[in-house]
């Protein structure tokens, strides 16, 4: 801290109070004795402040690293649940295919079988009718 301005500060006595003080009053002494109170107390509390400073540091880390580890730990109770929804989606659909797939087998097989009875009546028909048309003109040939 600078020293004070001794012509400044007699200047705003007489100034303030009417009172002319010289640069070799004792209450000159008095001004330079409480520059260096002032400064011992600054230099004081420039310390405490650093230390304090310190401390909020130190404590803004330590909570920074504290919040950190309770992030990733929700982010992966958060990743193990949507994994474990994730499965269960997966294993209801494979069981909803298996089910689509067993009921398409069903139809399909019983389509088929009715293709194939239609078939072998079609079929069936087909042969009777062309045995009796056979018969017919063998009948009218051997006559």
């Amino acid at each position: 801290m600078g020293s004070v301005d001794a012509k400044k500060l007699t200047a705003q006595v007489a100034a303030r109070h009417g009172l002319l003080i010289r640069e070799d009053d004792p209450a000159m002494a008095l001004v330079t004795m409480n520059e260096m109170v002032l400064e011992q107390v600054l230099e004081k509390a420039q310390v405490g402040l650093r230390g304090m400073l310190a401390e909020a540091e130190e404590g803004q880390k330590r909570l920074q690293q504290e919040t950190a580890v309770w992030v990733q730990e929700e982010i992966g109770r958060a990743a193990g649940a949507l994994r474990a929804q994730l499965l269960r989606d997966i294993d209801a659909g494979r069981l909803q295919a298996r089910e689509l797939v067993v009921q398409l087998g069903r139809l399909y097989s019983r389509s088929a079988v009715r293709r194939w009875v239609a078939l072998g009546v079609v079929s069936g028909l087909v042969l009777l009718l062309i045995g009796v048309g056979l018969g017919l003109e063998l009948g009218r040939w051997l006559r």
